[in-house]
């Protein structure tokens, strides 16, 4: 049991290393998310292309208009939940779920402008 869960602090550590430009300063962060939006884009545009498939959101070039709220979605799904659990575990880590909430609050203003421009955009064209 107990190397059972040294194996899953193990892995959330992993992930928490691969996750960890969410925590950076809002700059660093931003620039992150953008570098691997364009990743992902490729790959969609490689499904599309190749596969003849309609990529998913986070994949799909033509919706990049959301990535703020594809974002908000990935920080409340996974990063807060996985740095919250460690700073549980250790609480000098709560530094790193400080500077998620900070970026989370900037993706939150993006997305509420995203929204009153796409709101105006179909109230304009009714």
């Amino acid at each position: 049991c107990l190397e059972k869960h040294r194996q899953m602090l193990r892995s959330m550590l992993m992930t928490a290393c691969d996750l960890g430009g969410v925590t950076k300063p809002w700059e660093i962060s931003k620039q992150v998310a953008e570098l691997v939006t364009s990743e992902f884009f490729e790959q969609g545009d490689r499904e599309r292309a190749e596969l003849k498939l309609t990529p998913t959101a986070i994949f799909d070039r033509n919706r990049k208009d959301e990535l703020p709220g594809l974002q908000l979605e990935w920080i409340d799904g996974i990063c807060k939940p996985l740095f919250e659990a460690l700073a549980e575990l250790n609480g000098r880590t709560q530094p790193l779920v400080n500077g998620i909430n900070a970026n989370r609050t900037k993706w939150e203003e993006l997305y509420t402008m995203y929204r009153q421009s796409h709101d105006a955009a179909d109230a304009s064209n009714r």
